[in-house]
């Protein structure tokens, strides 16, 4: 278990040096296709067996001299010897070495990774836990010490500087609480998972395992299995593992466990406070709009945030729309209306939030980071809630056969304004690369409307599947970044139930969303 564990651990490491590395280059090369090594680098960390591994960076590092990614093989380098080394000392000598031809920002990333890196070592368990204890906290003081030094953030935007130390400060602190709790000092071990918090670490799965191991030493075994069962959905260490063992001893058998776990999978993983509607409320809807992929991890945050707003919310005082993109591989819920409103706005990345039209927002994160997220949109859209609206809206919807008949009405027709109708699926099942079962608010369908025509307007089910259909055909013929890449799934059949029509009325050229409403299709 811990040798797999490790080698995915290391596997990620040396992606998001990759990753990083192949930005830069991609940045100064005017964002040009990425050069063969970095291809075989990629490969080369999916190697399992260590041994093989190392050999295979070395010969990279050999065949590539003038490489831009050298940083990235060194340290895989680094980690394979790691993983081969048996002793304690042994992989401290490792670091140590690496540690000395650190520089920049590396003097900052260092220590949580090599810290990370030694709690995950595959013969972490024979060693000397107080010598664990001892390492890991010279590495926190490292950290401290570098993010002290304005020479750490050498070359790192200065709107980069602040999450770069909150990410390094956070993630030493995290292992700290967890070789304190190796150690056998829970006191220390709970003061470090509060140090995480105020440093503002996410509540992720590596915070939920060693939260999980504090309480069930602690006797508290209910809190412990809840928060198993959550790193366990991020598939993190052996929380799946321990969370059946533990279920086991809580209700002598393990039978209704995997229901349990499906149970957490879909749930959210944090509990927002209630929504209290504002006083005098006039009418305003706020609309929140989300571009993402189910092939993006870091849509997860954004994901699961928009689901806690759909949660929170009632849909008089929020209309929520997401949009579906092949970003940063292809999507089988992506269609011709989600390109249409990616255009409109100049999407580039996922994931996107456009609140109210003019309140744009990037960046995302794994399922720890969904309850920060949550907080950022909802500090956003509860003072639009109390705003005047820019214009009064109704609509109404039925399903006859396949055709969802829509009646809307305004109480004005705002120059330069577009009215818009969207489609929208409740939920659609599909699992895609970031592990993400449930799509919420899936847009199916959009038309534009005359705001001086009929007040009725009407989508053929059958005809949105077909475009839909015809777009994703379109997309499997044109896409050429992976060769004879085909479809396993399209997702472009529309469920006859949970269906929503939201219309809304956006100023052109601002973008600003001069109101919403939501329509249930009955």
């Amino acid at each position: 278990m811990m040798t797999k564990t490790f080698a995915r651990a290391a596997a990620a490491l040396v992606a998001a040096v990759a990753i990083l590395a192949l930005a830069s280059a991609l940045s100064a090369q005017g964002r040009q296709a990425p050069p063969p090594e970095y291809n075989e680098l990629v490969a080369a960390s999916k190697i399992a067996d260590p041994a093989v591994r190392l050999r295979e960076f070395e010969r990279i590092k050999a065949a590539f001299p003038e490489t831009r990614f050298m940083e990235a093989i060194d340290a895989s380098i680094m980690q394979a010897k790691v993983e081969l080394s048996g002793s304690l000392e042994a992989v401290l000598a490792l670091q140590a070495d690496f540690m000395a031809k650190g520089s920049g920002s590396s003097r900052l990333l260092n220590p949580s990774t090599m810290a990370v890196q030694l709690v995950n070592h595959p013969n972490i368990l024979a060693f000397d836990p107080q010598g664990v204890l001892k390492a890991v906290l010279d590495y926190r003081a490292q950290a401290r010490k570098a993010a002290a030094d304005e020479a750490s953030f050498e070359g790192v935007p200065a709107e980069q500087r602040d999450y770069l130390k909150t990410y390094a400060l956070s993630a030493v602190e995290l292992v700290a609480a967890r070789a304190y709790l190796n150690a056998g000092d829970l006191p220390r071990a709970k003061a470090s998972l509060e140090g995480y918090r105020q440093a503002g670490g996410a509540t992720g799965g590596n915070f939920q395992y060693v939260a999980a191991g504090l309480a069930e030493k602690q006797g508290r075994d209910a809190e412990a299995l809840d928060l198993y069962l959550s790193a366990a959905v991020e598939e993190y260490m052996d929380a799946a593992e321990r969370a059946r063992a533990l279920y086991a001893r809580i209700n002598g058998k393990t039978d209704g466990f995997e229901a349990a776990l499906a149970a957490k999978a879909k749930a959210l993983p944090f509990h927002p406070e209630p929504f209290k509607a504002p006083a005098g409320w006039k009418g305003k809807a706020v609309l929140a709009e989300l571009f993402t992929g189910s092939e993006c991890p870091p849509c997860v945050g954004a994901d699961l945030a928009f689901d806690a707003l759909v949660e929170t919310f009632p849909a008089k005082y929020l209309a929520v729309l997401v949009y579906h993109l092949p970003i940063p591989r292809p999507d089988p819920m992506m269609n011709p209306a989600s390109e249409a409103r990616q255009k409109a706005y100049g999407v580039t990345s996922t994931p996107t939030v456009v609140i109210d039209g003019t309140n744009k927002s990037l960046g995302g994160g794994a399922r720890g980071a969904a309850e920060g997220k949550f907080g950022q949109f909802r500090s956003t859209i509860e003072p639009l809630i109390a705003a005047e609206p820019g214009v009064a809206l109704k609509a109404q919807a039925s399903l006859a056969g396949n055709t969802v008949k829509v009646s809307f009405d305004h109480d004005k027709a705002v120059a330069g304004a577009e009215y818009l109708l969207v489609l929208v699926q409740d939920e659609q099942e599909h699992k895609g690369g970031n592990g993400v079962e449930v799509h919420r608010m899936v847009v199916r369908d959009l038309r534009a409307v005359d705001p001086a025509g009929a007040k009725t307007a009407e989508f053929d089910l059958a005809a949105s599947e077909k475009a839909a259909d015809d777009y994703l055909t379109a997309f499997e013929k044109g896409y050429t970044r992976v060769p004879g890449f085909k479809w396993e799934v399209r997702r472009n059949a529309i469920a006859r139930r949970g269906l929503k029509v939201v219309y809304f009325v956006q100023e052109k050229p601002s973008g600003k969303v001069l109101n919403a409403v939501v329509a249930d299709v009955r």
